[in-house]
């Protein structure tokens, strides 16, 4: 793990300083393919501007396109595309590029 990266999470290149864990967890709704519709809960939140990484219990798809809707309330629901979904100890982690808040 280099220095960049948030303890525990694998991604230097999604994450800055600027990254901080929310609380709460978050659901990504499928919006594209096959898997329109299909949805997945998310823990472990760690999120940036323009990143967000967390664990999973399933695979969720690299390439896919998903909607973020957090249980934190501070946090607005954010559009954004599967970057990478590694296994890890207990499910999966995700890590999902998001685009510009709307």
């Amino acid at each position: 793990m280099t220095k960049d990266a948030l303890p525990g999470f694998r991604s230097a290149t999604l994450f800055t300083a600027a990254t901080r864990r929310i609380g709460g967890n978050a659901t990504v709704f499928h919006l594209d393919g096959e898997r329109f519709g299909v949805m997945h809960d998310l823990v472990e939140i760690a999120v940036s501007a323009g990143a967000l990484e967390a664990r999973s219990r399933e695979v969720v798809p690299m390439g896919a396109t998903v909607s973020v809707g957090f249980e934190a309330t501070e946090m607005t629901a954010r559009r954004g595309e599967v970057v990478h979904c590694d296994p890890c100890e207990g499910g999966w982690k995700v890590g999902i590029r998001l685009a510009d808040a709307a």
